[in-house]
């Protein structure tokens, strides 16, 4: 039978329990009921007024009793900063706070649910850059100075004892449960006037009944996009302990537009966000679909975006990312990504790099380092930023090494440059056109920037280019201001500029037959538009040396160039070069400072040796032979080289001795010149003593000053001008034949124009031109059939020799004498038998001149 006694005295504790439970509780029931909120409203704005400087509105607060009362208030709102773009920077339309009443007999608050309904944050900042949730809090009225009283200050030794003790006095809060909905969080800035809102749908924590980790669900809109939220943190108590040690655990989730983020980790001292420690994932199956979050980030098109990293404190470990397919034809024409990977074992060490993609359908591949990101970030302490790049494409690899001793400002550049290409021709796609098929072309360079951040252009130290079309060698730089161009000096012991020119592009298919073509215009001198424009954004200067220039087949040796292009107007002088007939040197200048521009090309050679230079330019044998002088300087107005001719001034003179003519060129003369020649006289090589002529041009007008042929079969002479604006001719020829003894004196008239000559003889001429020859058979010609021949315009004065007309030709220049005229046949000795019959080839000329 059990023992009564425990009955006896169980049943007075549960009632002592009871009331030891109920009195507080009651007591606190009738504190509650006789407790008005509403008149603590002074007490808790003037707390708020000076903890922030603001003023606190509060609307009812009321108070629903039960065994966990409810606090609640209405239109909650805190003042914005003076200039605030709205009066309040805080708002709740209602917020409700449902108690535990026994946890206060612990001084432990035990929020059982917190409801906070509309809340709408406004961060901005002003025209300054000042920001609205910097507080000023009200300044406290100064304390009396009274003298202590009682014994010193107690030592410093009794400070964490009072710390403690105070620590023990502080209330526990913890929170079951916290409901936000209808909420927005917006941000302004005040000095673009840009504006983001994040609009929350609804957030909600859960505390865990066993271990109080809290766990938060809820959805946020950003610019309009979804954005699921999800985590779970440690209790808020350990949160609110600062006396606690052990991590307090986090983990949080995000989804928006496909993406996700995640984190999970602990904080040390969450208090004071220190001793972070959180491992960070994030996959992005497209980026763009998250631009509507980040408008003011042009966001490439990249695919499958992986992201893992550590994050200890605000240092990064263990970074890598890495990148799907994708096409980038946004970011550069013809790129598809095939893959990229970067990792960052350690915040401090180089990014390493790797990619394959194709560009233009040609494999690309990238790999090596790039200096800490860290060197990159605002504030950070300028130090060399190592950079090793090594990028191939179609065999041709290009590299980048060295360093940048200010990345964030791009000074202190010193990157060495190199590129191998075994065939250029293989890169056609990427030009998107033939390439010259140029072989194992080596290029060498330092890179360094002109001014920070290459905004006035780059200098390229020991440039090396090395090919199987030639060589260069030298410093440039490159200029960027308001023109851009080159300056440097560059040397070259070959450049063959066969070899850079590109093979012929095929055939085009057939296509609809094309509308005729205007009919032409019948000038020689073509309406060739003059690439001047370049002048208005160039200005260049530019030395090279050449030793050995391969063009069209010409071997050009020893050629020098100097071009100097600055502030619309341009020089080249000297481009010097020794042909493979002789020297000789070009300058010319243009000037778009003046409307129209102006030309001028000045050309001289002391001679030129015509044999090789023509079989050289693959004339085979050479039509023309002799030394050749040159002596030209010409200059006119416009855009185009006709109006440049038509508006000339200066002088052309050619002066040509000791050489011969093909036959085939006497062919090719105008029939009405060929008339005058004996027949056959096309078939053989004729001997040349002398050729000169000089033009005198004036706004367009050029007028000979020299104009002498001397040739084995006699010699011309004339005068004439020619219209360079219409092309027009205005000649007159005096040829002086002589063959078989026969003298040939007969004015030739050129007219018409360039493209369409006209040569005629006058019939008073021919008539002249075959007395001549018939007196000049005679022994003793007749006076008056001499005097017939000179009314009718035969003879004339005796034509100038070469050498007078050479010195003419040349500017007075010194030049290689003409060859020794041949003497003259002697006379036969009279006879008194009558005349003979005129020669064939004598009768052939006079043909020639009466046309039968």
């Amino acid at each position: 039978m059990p023992d009564p006694a425990p009955r006896r005295w169980r049943r007075p504790a549960l009632i002592a329990l009871a009331v030891l439970v109920l009195l507080p509780a009651t007591a606190i029931l009738a504190l509650l009921l006789a407790f008005d909120p509403n008149s603590q409203k002074p007490r808790i704005q003037a707390a708020v007024q000076a903890a922030t400087g603001r003023q606190l509105e509060l609307g009812p607060i009321g108070l629903k009793l039960a065994l966990a009362p409810t606090l609640t208030l209405q239109d909650v709102s805190l003042a914005n900063a003076p200039g605030g773009s709205r009066p309040q920077m805080a708002s709740i339309r209602r917020v409700e706070v449902e108690l535990a009443l026994l946890p206060l007999l612990s001084r432990r608050v035990e929020v059982r649910r917190l409801v906070l309904v509309g809340p709408d944050i406004l961060l901005e900042t002003d025209a300054e850059g000042r920001p609205n949730w910097a507080f000023t809090p009200a300044a406290r009225p100064a304390e009396p100075a009274t003298a202590p009283e009682g014994p010193a200050t107690a030592p410093a030794t009794e400070a964490p004892a009072t710390a403690a003790q105070e620590a023990g006095r502080r209330l526990g809060i913890a929170v079951d449960r916290v409901d936000l909905t209808e909420g927005r969080l917006a941000w302004r800035d005040g000095r673009t006037g840009a504006t983001r809102s994040l609009d929350i749908a609804r957030i909600e924590t859960r505390a865990d009944p066993a271990s109080g980790a809290l766990r938060l669900t809820g959805g946020v809109a950003l610019n309009g996009v979804p954005i699921a939220l999800t985590g779970e943190t440690g209790p808020l108590d350990r949160l609110l302990d600062p006396a606690a040690t052990t991590p307090w655990p986090i983990r949080l989730g995000l989804e928006a537009a496909g993406a996700r983020l995640a984190a999970s980790g602990g904080i040390a001292q969450p208090r004071q966000f220190r001793g972070v420690q959180l491992a960070v994932e994030a996959q992005v199956p497209e980026l763009q679909k998250l631009a509507p979050l980040l408008p003011d980030a042009p966001l490439p098109p990249l695919r499958d975006l992986a992201l893992t990293a550590n994050l200890t404190e605000a240092t990064v470990s263990d970074l890598r990312l890495s990148l799907g397919a994708a096409v980038l034809d946004a970011v550069l024409p013809g790129l598809h990504l095939a893959s990229l990977t970067a990792t960052l074992p350690r915040q401090d060490a180089p990014l390493a790099l790797a990619a394959e993609a194709r560009l233009n359908d040609l494999p690309l591949r990238l790999a090596g380092t790039l200096g800490s990101p860290t060197l990159l970030m605002p504030g950070a302490a300028p130090q060399p930023w190592p950079l090793d790049l090594t990028v191939t494409l179609a065999g041709a690899t290009g590299t980048a090494r060295g360093s940048i001793a200010d990345p964030r400002r791009l000074a202190g550049v010193d990157l060495a440059l190199g590129l191998r290409a075994p065939d250029l021709a293989a890169l056609a796609p990427l030009a998107g056109a033939p390439l010259p098929p140029v072989r194992d072309l080596a290029i060498d360079t330092h890179l360094a920037e002109r001014t920070p951040g290459f905004a006035g252009g780059a200098i390229l130290r020991g440039v090396r280019i090395a090919s199987s079309a030639g060589d260069a060698a030298g410093d440039l730089v490159y200029v960027i201001g308001q023109r851009q161009g080159f300056t440097g000096s560059l040397a070259s012991n070959r450049i063959d500029l066969d070899a850079l020119r590109p093979p012929a592009a095929p055939p085009a298919a057939a296509a609809a037959p094309a509308a005729p073509p205007p009919a032409p215009d019948r000038r020689v001198i073509p309406n060739l538009p003059l690439p001047l424009e370049a002048l208005r954004i160039i200005d260049t200067d530019l030395r090279w040396q050449v030793a050995s220039l391969v063009a069209h087949g010409l071997t050009l040796q020893g050629m020098q160039l100097h071009l100097v292009m600055q502030d619309g107007r341009a020089r080249l002088d000297p481009l010097s070069a020794t042909l493979p007939g002789g020297p000789v040197a070009l300058r010319a200048a243009a000037d778009l400072t003046t409307t129209p521009p102006t030309v001028q090309v000045a050309a001289q050679s002391p001679g030129l040796d015509l044999a090789p230079l023509l079989t050289a330019f693959g004339q085979n044998p050479p039509q023309v032979t002799g030394h050749l002088g040159l002596d030209a300087d010409l200059r006119g107005q416009g855009s185009d080289l006709r109006a440049v001719a038509g508006s000339a001034h200066g002088h052309l003179g050619l002066a040509l001795v000791r050489g011969s003519l093909a036959g085939s060129v006497v062919e090719r003369l105008p029939a009405e010149l060929r008339r005058m020649l004996p027949a056959g006289a096309g078939g053989r090589e004729i001997p040349l003593r002398c050729a000169a002529l000089r033009f005198q041009v004036e706004d367009g007008m050029a007028q000979s000053r020299a104009l002498l042929l001397d040739t084995a079969l006699g010699r011309m002479g004339g005068e004439g001008g020619l219209n360079l604006k219409t092309e027009a001719l205005a000649f007159r020829l005096m040829p002086d034949l002589r063959l078989a003894g026969i003298e040939l004196r007969a004015p030739v008239n050129v007219a018409g124009t360039l493209h369409a000559p006209r040569i005629g003889v006058s019939p008073e001429a021919a008539i002249a031109g075959g007395l001549g020859a018939f007196l000049s058979l005679q022994n003793s010609p007749d006076r008056s059939l001499q005097a017939l021949a000179g009314a009718f315009g035969g003879g004339g004065g005796e034509l100038p020799d070469c050498e007078s007309q050479l010195a003419i030709a040349r500017g007075g220049r010194p030049g290689p004498a003409p060859a020794a005229a041949q003497a003259a046949s002697p006379p036969p000795a009279p006879t008194r038998a009558p005349a003979p019959a005129l020669p064939g080839a004598a009768q052939e000329l006079l043909r020639g001149l009466f046309g039968r």
